[in-house]
């Protein structure tokens, strides 16, 4: 359904043509989050100026997704961009997607039933594989013409480490984990579903709204997580109170709001046609995504059985 609907782009007729969306983005959110400067996020070709020199700028300025983010994704699409070979398209990041989505659902489900069978080093083994999907997702960002691989091995250990923490959390509160699942193929499939059908437009100041909230919280998470480490604590982010329910209600919503950017970008980026590799790439972003919804929509959850245990 995602790629017969999301397929329907044309590609640019004039070789330094660029679609509305990004070039009236360009100016405005560049500008708006400090990414115009000398030296920063300069095309490596001569002019400087090239449409993939652009498109890259857009990504950075368009998305709170580390994968588009962070790392050396512009770098790669400039040594790439106009080499042999078919350009991206929707479709194919489609198949990238949900190649790696199975994946993971493979190797958590292998995960998960190794250990309900008695084999419980698997569950100490789960947390050196979030270690690994770490590692993974650092190479990606930094190497993302290898996503193809790097990808593979993001996926599959993050279904290895999610089983782990998913299993120890449904030994406490039953049933936790089918409904998290439930809620973040629903949300997911909700979020395309208005994206395609343009109930929810990813308009310009939705898109700088989007990534300043975000980037707000994640600001926020990281110091709440430096000061846990000198000893203070911030209980009331994280504890199953109104203040924690709150902010974990926040997260889920950023989560499935970044979807909607990750499938504009993916657009756009097939519009401006990339190298083929962005294909995985993509995946591997809206991997990362997937993933982080998943765990604040179990987060969360939590707090809610925590609560009502409680009362």
């Amino acid at each position: 359904m995602m790629a017969t609907k999301l397929a329907a782009v044309k590609p640019i007729g004039r070789p330094g043509a660029l679609p509305a969306p990004l070039a009236a983005a360009c100016s405005a959110r560049a500008s708006l989050l400090g990414l115009a400067g000398p030296g920063l996020l300069r095309s490596s070709s001569p002019s400087g100026g090239g449409r993939h020199g652009v498109v890259t700028r857009v990504m950075r300025s368009t998305s709170s997704n580390p994968a588009f983010t962070f790392g050396k994704v512009e770098e790669a699409v400039d040594e790439g961009y106009g080499r042999s070979g078919p350009p991206m398209s929707v479709d194919g990041a489609v198949q990238k997607t949900s190649l790696l989505l199975a994946v993971t659902m493979a190797c958590a489900a292998a995960t998960w039933t190794q250990i309900l069978t008695g084999n419980v080093a698997l569950l100490a083994a789960s947390k050196g594989a979030g270690l690994v999907a770490a590692l993974a997702a650092l190479v990606t960002m930094f190497k993302p013409q290898w996503a193809a691989a790097t990808g593979l091995v993001f996926s599959a250990s993050q279904g290895v480490a999610m089983a782990g923490f998913s299993l120890m959390l449904e030994m406490v509160y039953p049933g936790i984990v089918m409904n998290a699942l439930m809620l973040t193929f629903g949300t997911s499939a909700s979020m395309l579903i208005a994206y395609q059908t343009r109930i929810i437009k990813v308009t310009d100041k939705f898109r700088d709204g989007v990534v300043m909230v975000s980037g707000a919280y994640f600001i926020t998470m990281l110091f709440t997580w430096v000061m846990s480490m000198f000893g203070v604590r911030l209980p009331s982010l994280l504890s199953s109170g109104p203040i924690g329910m709150g902010i974990g209600l926040l997260a889920a919503g950023l989560a499935a709001a970044n979807l909607l950017l990750d499938f504009d970008m993916i657009k756009s980026a097939a519009r401006a046609r990339m190298p083929s590799w962005f294909e995985w790439y993509s995946g591997f972003s809206l991997m990362m995504t997937l993933v982080w919804m998943y765990t604040t929509i179990l987060r969360l959850l939590m707090m809610f059985a925590g609560g009502r245990h409680d009362d």
